[in-house]
């Protein structure tokens, strides 16, 4: 049985823990789960639909804070039965996920493994995996840590995660059929669908789904107990006791050794034939252990032609955060069997060790005396930050960004990324075999132990691939070298900062981290944003998964990065500063990268005197989130001040349309938390507004003192109350940071989910008189400049201001005309929508290209810019972006047509290339390694469907006038 290791993400400085991936034809499994880990394995096309099992070493967000996200990938496919494998705290950790995971029947199981208990271990039909216990200096774990949990509260745990994400009794069959196939396909998916959690049909998860509202309920209870007076929705006073059972941190580490299935002895044809056997089913039928009767009636027994069966091999995973875990790890008793001069059967079935290491344990002398003592022959994999040098893994984002940032390199910011290691690998255990642990590293453990670094990439450094860009630019033939002519071309070097009058003196900074949606993809992360203000704090918008490992790449860790010529601030500087963490609604690829953040800024904050405060907004629940998971992690919450959004809700109702609800007053904890975050940023005025996509979604604003406004809409359709929000106090907009999901023709999925289309972004900025339009959670199929139709910017309407964009074409501003209550053009809201490759509606032709707007950055009066992921953008950037954009679409063009051709030579080539593997395998299997091919580049894998643009656009005849996307 063939089975190896498989290396998905080393410890590096911007990445955290080490992800293994463990490969067997049956199951795959998967020990460490880390932020970026679906990122990477839709980059390297790293297949996960068979995962059976996750093992995490620890159970903190660095090892499985990108467990949530998978998992809401795996149960949208249609996944079943899943067992992840941890220390304590485990069930609780995946039982507070509770507030915005709710996937009943996907099957989530938790073992925990804890030390002294017997059972503390996991077996299958492929691998067995016994866990290995180790503690900090001076750590005695409590009777709570020790042997099985069977108290009360893990009962409670185990039933919440079951409801959650695990298997219990549902309706039968056809009721349940009937009542999901009446549900929207969104609800469907995520769990809730209702207007703002208001109204709207419940989905089979309404019974945790109603808990959760109850928090929400209780919540405003409490600000209306402060207030003096009942709130009218507070039916349920007791369910702020309704959150988990307490737990508290532990340090325990968990390294795991993991042995494979008996390998079957091998089949001796030629004793067959002897016996009387010709080739068929009777060789299948003696390898799997049966008996057969051969032709001369005489019976033959496996044994008689398949050799005796051995032991598989074994690898270690060992994993010491820090030196102060050396001790411990050195004095376990479980790795005696594997040391001494004369290695036992189980030392001479290791293979493999993978190090995983802290900062400082790979130069502690003890843990080098202990690694040391395994036998020679054992091959040692080392992951750790000064020993693995920090490429960026997302070599295609890379080449867009370089793209970008030859046009523009103050706005799109090459991210930071490490050529080579701080330390060569041969200081660590000299002497012996010792190998990086490089993304897809693959180390065969069956049937023969062999290194196989084919997979492996090359990683170009940021100035090699932004050289690589510009040479290909100002090569361009035809329209697109004349328009590069016209621009200066940049040197692959950092850039130069920019004069002040160029960068724009309103002092506002707006930075998009991640600009995609749901899912992260090859070419985008989830939503993330920060802003940056001269003289104060930072602010975080949003907070998608793997924010930290992009903030770190974007601002720059440990120093700062050269390539940012905006922010003058390193990621520790940033973090350290960081005044507001802003949450607009619980869906997932919002919000999982917060509880790191949280996390990084308790750790580089700690140090300082005084320690600074943080304010967190956001929807009650995700502060119910935070306290149940902070059983688990310290996040340092006794140093947040939360302010649900709803305490600074604006009126749901504008006075223009003839109805006032004067809304939720904010408590006095919460008015002098507000006004303690006023004084630290320098704002004037901090507001929110419900919003139309999910429950508790809102909107934001931010008005300075020094005169400029953000408003920014989380996800949402087009609304009224944001309108409101955005002309509230007679300031419109200085940016408006706005979603546009989708495409204008697929305006009948806009309004499933709840979403808005490029024209409709366009129309909402007009509609609040923004004077500068900044567009972002893009679909992930999206790769060119979206497009917008003037027509469809006029007809969108909104209840109680009717045609948003046309009353501002008529006023500059709009004066709240009569509500129409519609949404949509009825004609748009009945479009089916377009799948990937149909064909575009007639009257989006190449001959109306003015009407359809080519992303030039201009309409109506309104600045307009598409966001990219690690961009910069002060109110100049955007008001200069229509002088970029058509060379941006020539390189995104560019970029299209190499992503289209790599698919499909890997496509072509994929069973040639697999056969040639197995023929170089055969070869090198004498020499017990493999290297990487030199004849020429490998093809890309080829990517997810969920990674794939939705259309194919021609390559431009003129970069002034680009064909339409087809």
């Amino acid at each position: 049985m063939k089975w190896g290791v498989q290396v998905v993400k080393p410890s590096t400085h911007a990445t955290g823990s080490t992800s293994l991936l463990v490969h067997f034809a049956s199951g795959r499994y998967l020990f460490n789960c880390g932020e970026g880990t679906q990122r990477l394995c839709f980059e390297n096309t790293l297949r996960i639909s068979k995962l059976t099992a996750v093992f995490l070493t620890r159970v903190d967000w660095e090892n499985m804070g990108g467990l949530p996200g998978m998992l809401l990938t795996l149960a949208d496919a249609g996944m079943k039965n899943l067992t992840v494998c941890g220390g304590p705290n485990l069930t609780h950790a995946l039982a507070a996920t509770r507030h915005y995971m709710l996937r009943s029947g996907l099957g989530v199981g938790a073992r925990e493994l804890r030390d002294g208990d017997p059972a503390a271990a996991f077996r299958d039909a492929n691998i067995s995996v016994g866990p290995v216990h180790v503690y900090p200096d001076g750590y005695e774990p409590g009777a709570d840590e020790l042997g099985a949990d069977e108290s009360d509260g893990a009962a409670v745990r185990r039933e919440m995660l079951a409801r959650a994400l695990g298997v219990y009794e549902e309706p039968a069959p056809q009721e349940r059929r009937a009542r999901r196939q009446a549900l929207p396909q969104q609800q469907q998916k995520k769990g809730y669908y209702g207007d703002q959690g208001r109204r709207g049909e419940q989905c089979p998860e309404a019974g945790i789904e109603s808990h959760l509202r109850r928090l929400e309920q209780s919540h405003d209870a409490e600000h209306a107990r402060k207030r003096g007076h009942p709130a009218q929705d507070a039916r349920a006073g007791g369910a702020q006791n309704q959150h988990l059972p307490p737990t508290r941190p532990t340090p325990v580490v968990l390294s795991y050794i993991v042995e494979g299935p008996e390998v079957p002895g091998k089949f001796d044809p030629k004793a067959a034939r002897a016996l009387g056997l010709a080739p068929g089913p009777s060789y299948r039928r003696l390898v799997e252990g049966e008996s057969v009767t051969a032709p001369d009636g005489s019976v033959v027994r496996p044994e008689q032609c398949v050799g005796p069966a051995r032991p598989s091999g074994i690898f270690i995973l060992v994993d010491c955060p820090g030196t102060e875990y050396v001790a411990s790890l050195t004095a376990s008793t479980r790795f005696a069997p594997f040391f001494g001069p004369a290695p036992s059967e189980a030392g001479r079935r290791l293979l493999l060790v993978v190090h995983s290491l802290g900062p400082g344990v790979a130069q502690d002398a003890r843990y080098q005396q202990w690694a040391a003592r395994f036998p020679a022959h054992v091959r040692h994999m080392v992951s750790a930050p000064d020993y693995v040098a920090d490429g960026n893994p997302f070599q295609r984002h890379l080449r867009v960004q370089a793209s970008l940032a030859a046009i523009d390199p103050h706005t799109f910011v090459l991210p930071q990324a490490a050529a080579a290691a701080e330390r060569p690998l041969d200081t660590f255990l000299a002497g012996r075999s010792v190998i990086a642990a490089h993304s897809m590293t693959m180390f065969d453990i069956e049937p023969k132990p062999l290194l196989d670094v084919s997979a492996v990439r090359q990683l170009l450094s940021p100035e090699e691939m932004l050289a690589k860009m510009s040479a290909e630019e100002a090569d361009a033939s035809g329209a697109a070298a004349a328009a590069a002519a016209t621009m200066p071309t940049p040197a692959a070097t950092a850039p130069q900062a920019p004069s002040p009058e160029a960068a724009g003196d309103s002092g506002l900074m707006v930075c998009t981290i991640g600009t995609g949606s749901s899912v992260p993809s090859i070419y985008r992360n989830v939503s993330a944003n920060i802003v940056c203000v001269d003289g104060y704090g930072g602010m975080v918008l949003d907070c998608g998964e793997s924010t930290v490992a992009l903030l770190k790449r974007f601002l720059g860790h440990p120093a700062r990065n050269p390539h940012n010529t905006r922010v003058r601030q390193s990621y520790a500087e940033f973090v350290a500063s960081l005044r507001l963490l802003y949450i607009s609604h619980m869906h997932a690829d919002h919000h999982l990268g917060a509880v790191l953040l949280l996390s990084e800024w308790s750790r580089l904050t700690a140090p300082l005197d005084p320690r600074p405060r943080l304010t967190v907004v956001g929807p009650a629940r995700f502060w119910v989130w935070l306290e149940d998971y902070a059983g688990v992690q310290d996040l340092g919450l006794d140093r947040v001040d939360f302010v649900s959004c709803r305490a600074i809700q604006i009126p749901e109702h504008a006075p223009a349309a003839g109805r006032n609800n004067a809304g939720p007053r904010p408590s006095e904890q919460d008015a002098a938390r507000i006004a303690a975050l006023k004084a630290g940023l320098g704002l004037a005025d901090v507001a929110t507004c419900t919003v139309v996509h999910c429950p508790w979604a809102y909107g934001l604003s931010l008005t300075h003192a020094s005169g400029w406004k953000l408003v920014y809409s989380g996800d949402t359709r087009p609304c009224a109350n944001l309108i409101t929000l955005g002309r509230a106090g007679g300031k419109t907009p200085t940016i408006l940071l706005h979603e546009a999901t989708l495409a204008d023709e697929l305006i009948a999925d806009a309004v499933a989910k709840r979403h808005t289309t490029v024209s409709e972004a366009v129309a909402m900025a007009l509609g609040m008189g923004a004077e500068n339009l900044l567009m972002t959670h893009f679909s992930q199929r999206c790769l060119a400049l979206p497009r917008w139709r003037e027509s469809r910017v006029q007809n969108v309407k909104v209840s109680r201001y009717g045609r948003i964009a046309g009353d501002a074409y008529d006023s500059g501003h709009g004066d709240g005309s009569p509500a129409t209550d519609e949404v949509v053009p009825a004609d748009d809201a009945k479009a089916p929508p377009r799948e990937p490759g149909d064909p575009a509606p007639a009257d989006e032709s190449d001959a109306d290209e003015e009407a359809q707007g080519t992303g030039n950055g201009f309409h109506g009066g309104l600045n307009i810019a598409s966001a990219f992921d690690l961009s910069a953008f002060a109110p100049a950037d955007i008001q200069r972006y229509r002088e970029h954009a058509p060379r941006m679409k020539v390189a995104l063009y560019r970029e299209f047509a190499r992503f289209m051709a790599e698919d499909a030579q890997a496509e072509d080539t994929q069973t040639e290339d697999t056969q040639a593997k197995d023929m170089k395998a055969k070869g090198a299997q004498a020499k017990g390694t493999r290297t990487k091919d030199t004849s020429g580049p490998t093809p890309p894998p080829k990517a997810s469907k969920a990674d794939r643009p939705a259309t194919k656009p021609a390559r431009p005849a003129k970069p002034t006038k680009p064909k339409a996307e087809k």
